[in-house]
């Protein structure tokens, strides 16, 4: 069974969707630290012509503490100010009707901490694209937990049954094929298509032709 462990990123990008649609279990890894100046809280979108770089405000974010643990900032006005903002950008794209309300549902559940919120995210988007992948969450996994990196993701990928994992090409860095195949798991790094948020890339395109663009990834 294929398997993807990964962070919970706030409509992130398509290549994280190729890597969500490539497995049959992808596991939101949000009991790790969470990663000041990362793409958990901060995607970009297309504004007034320009690529414009958003930020989910959060308070008080910190690399000492888990992502599960940090909190959005409700109470800033930058968080009304974004979803103007695509509204305002997007509102002759050809799918805007479809997928602002999207955007709009996943504001109105008002979830307190960001981990929730790129959750939710994720899982609206892929309803919206047909992805059938199993969603799991790993502090509610109960997944045994070590000093070890990469044991930690062993004990998940056994939990789960997995035999095959899949990470993104940036973890080309931080793990090797041979320290997984010593646990009966082939590890496989995943070279997707980089592009703006997901939002820009449904509001353009039907959800045919995103499922498509789904498909364009290699395996290394």
């Amino acid at each position: 069974m294929k398997v993807a462990i990964m962070q919970p990123y706030f409509c992130p990008y398509l290549g994280y969707f190729q890597l969500v649609a490539a497995v049959d279990t992808f596991v939101f890894y949000d009991d790790v630290n969470f990663i000041k100046g990362g793409w958990i809280n901060r995607n970009r979108i297309m504004s007034n012509g320009r690529e414009f770089l958003f930020t989910i405000p959060l308070t008080d974010a910190s690399s000492f503490r888990l992502i599960r643990d940090t909190q959005v900032n409700w109470r800033s006005k930058d968080v009304e100010k974004f979803v103007t903002n695509v509204r305002l950008s997007y509102r002759k794209a050809p799918f805007y009707n479809d997928v602002m309300p999207i955007v709009d549902a996943i504001f109105a559940a008002h979830p307190d901490t960001i981990s929730q919120l790129a959750i939710d995210s994720v899982i609206r988007f892929s309803q919206y694209l047909g992805i059938a992948t199993r969603f799991k969450v790993s502090s509610e996994g109960g997944y045994a937990r070590t000093d070890d990196r990469v044991q930690n993701l062993i004990n998940i990928l056994a939990a789960e049954g997995g035999d095959h994992y899949i990470n993104p090409i940036g973890g080309q860095e931080l793990y090797a094929q041979e320290d997984f195949a010593r646990h009966g798991v082939q590890l496989n790094f995943l070279k997707g298509t980089g592009s703006l948020s997901i939002i820009d890339v449904c509001m353009n395109n039907a959800p045919d032709d995103v499922k498509e663009l789904l498909k364009n990834y290699t395996l290394i």
